[in-house]
This record gives C-alpha cells, structure tokens and sequence, in this order.
C-alpha cells in the first residue's frame, strides 16, 4: 500500500523566539498538484519538552494522522552540521592550520564545503553556524532531529545509505534561493502553488517554501516542483559529516 507524500516545513527560530514558522503539505500526484493541509503558523517551542511531528500537526491544524506508510519529510532552514575544521577544533583533533582567508567565506571554521558551494553558484551565502547568531537556530534543530530519530527521522544525507531509503527524512533547506529577496515573493515554480494570502517575508512565508522544498525532494522526477541537488558521490562523505543544503539543480554546463 502506497501511503501520502507529506511535506512539513519549519522556519526555525530561537530557543526563547516565537517566530518558529511551521507548514504542512500534502502532494496529490493525481493532479500533479499541492494541498495545504490547515494553516501556516508562527509559534514558541514548548517549555517542558521538546516539539514533537504532532505538536507541529497540531499548531498547524492539519487534522492529519500519520501513517506508517506515508513520505514525510521535513525541510528545515537551519544548519543540520557544523564545518569540519570547527568540529575538529572543538575536539583538539589534528587539522590543518587556518591562517587569515583571502574571502570570509573560505574560511573553513566558518563555512561549509555546502556553504561555499552555494555562495559560488547563486551568490548568497548562508549565515555561518559557528560564527553567526543562526547557532542558536541550529542546536534547536539538531536538538530536534536527535530527538525525532526515535519517530523513525533520518537526518540527510547524513543516515543515508541509498536515495528513498525511508519514509521519515530531514533536509536542510535554504529559502532565500527561492526568492529574489527577503520580502519578495517566491519564484516558479513554487509561487504558483504556495497558500493564498501569506503575508510575504514573514517566517511562516517561509516556512511554506520548506515545506514545498520536502515534497521536490520526496516526489519523483520530473514534476512540476523544483530538481534538488543532491550532494555528487565526490562529496558525499564530507557531506554526511557536515550536512547539506538541498538547493535548485544547476546544470554545470550553464554556469
């Protein structure tokens, strides 16, 4: 039996903020179409515990039940891994020394081989997990994901063995590639299936573009949503020690 593709997106806040977007999409390969499934919302984390899938159905007022046989994934912008160099460092592992870099974005305390990558095809450069306030954003993620791996959450491509080896997936994501600017709307072909009356730049906004992004990574190629890129077999062990940022596939022979 062939259950739901779900999509969740969150637009991670702070552990004291109140500006956590959450969404939830459903894809209707019928129709080659999206369902948003209740409302898109901001909210707090809870205070005694941390969120679970079903406080994030329930804020959202999904009505949803999930089942064993449904694709859910959740896209979440925040950092999912810290750069190698800087994990070394925190351990006093032996590393290369780092000397000043020419650009900040070179410097590998501070950037990811998935940040630089980003930087040099779309020119926009992600907040840095050691070096900017996104930290706080990316141990309340991390937190989080440790904590769904007992619902089944695999964090990629970190737990990967094979694409589409589980129905229950987290991938980082990065909205601002969707969007010319912060308080612009979104492009194609996500603008035309994103809810009605969201209120551009907010953070349920974006949480709306995560959303989306989980179902172009769970939905078979091609549709109507967006071609990820996923990390090449080159980069896939320093990806799973580092994370990745599922972006829009960028034919090399363009560039």
């Amino acid at each position: 039996m062939t259950g739901r593709v779900i999509g969740i997106g969150w637009d991670v806040g702070g552990w004291m903020g109140s500006n956590h977007g959450l969404a939830v999409c459903e894809w209707i390969a019928s129709e080659n179409s999206v369902f948003w499934h209740g409302s898109q919302v901001g909210t707090s984390l809870p205070t005694d515990r941390l969120m679970g899938i079903g406080d994030i159905l329930a804020a959202t007022d999904s009505g949803l039940s999930l089942t064993e046989t449904d694709r859910v994934t959740l896209g979440i912008d925040a950092p999912l891994g810290y750069p190698v160099a800087f994990q070394k460092l925190l351990h006093e592992e032996a590393h290369e020394a780092v000397t000043r870099p020419e650009r900040e974005i070179d410097n590998p305390y501070a950037y990811r081989l998935t940040d630089r990558l980003i930087h040099r095809r779309f020119m926009k450069k992600p907040l840095s997990a050691s070096f900017d306030r996104i930290g706080n954003n990316a141990t309340v993620a991390l937190s989080h994901a440790a904590e769904w791996r007992e619902e089944g959450f695999k964090r990629m491509p970190h737990e990967e063995t094979a694409y589409g080896n589980s129905l229950r997936q987290l991938i980082e994501v990065y909205p601002a590639l969707v969007k010319t600017g912060r308080f612009k709307e979104a492009t194609e072909p996500f603008r035309s299936v994103m809810p009605p009356l969201l209120e551009v730049g907010t953070d349920v906004y974006d949480a709306a573009i995560c959303a989306l992004y989980a179902l172009a990574f769970s939905i078979p190629e091609p549709s109507r949503l967006l071609k990820l890129e996923r990390p090449s077999e080159r980069d896939m062990t320093l990806a799973r020690t580092e994370g990745w940022i599922y972006h829009p596939f960028v034919d090399r022979n363009t560039m």
